[in-house]
């Protein structure tokens, strides 16, 4: 456990985190898991965000991880712990069966999602892939044809 005054926010982090939505996680959770902090700087390098919703959340203490490397190798592992976090993806069919059955027994309150996420999610998946038809097929869709009725012989142009 370290003092949250004891590490600070690494300077050079470019990434924009959302605060509001950890604060939200870490109202309904807890704090869970670890910062990562160089030891020679104090620098967090992974949990820059999470020591800012802890502070705001008015935590004085929060689990950190020390690690022993040089400037150079800092900043490889604030870039890594961003970038690897951007090329995940979600299977959809999981992510909204969880959602549903959070929504359905309780809220979905601390999951960093609304109902309105989760109507998106819904819906994206239920739409199915809209390809325009080539010009070939949209001219032969744009045919006129007659056909007859079998039963009463009305001929019907579709």
């Amino acid at each position: 456990m370290v003092g949250v005054e004891s590490v600070r926010p690494h300077p050079k982090n470019p990434r924009q985190g959302d605060v509001g939505a950890i604060c939200e996680s870490i109202e309904a959770n807890g704090f869970y898991g670890a910062i990562v902090v160089q030891r020679s700087t104090g620098f967090v390098l992974a949990g820059n965000h999470r020591l800012m919703a802890a502070k705001a959340q008015g935590l004085t203490e929060i689990p950190c991880v020390w690690v022993d490397v040089d400037d150079d190798r800092a900043l490889r592992i604030l870039l890594a712990d961003n970038r690897t976090n951007d090329l995940a993806s979600y299977d959809d069919t999981v992510l909204a069966a969880l959602l549903s059955d959070l929504a359905n027994t309780s809220d979905l309150a601390g999951t960093g999602y609304d109902g309105d996420d989760l109507d998106e999610l819904i819906g994206k998946m239920t739409v199915p892939n809209f390809m325009p038809a080539s010009e070939d097929e949209q001219g032969r869709l744009d045919q006129k044809k007659s056909v007859t009725c079998p039963e009463c012989g009305h001929e019907f142009t579709t």
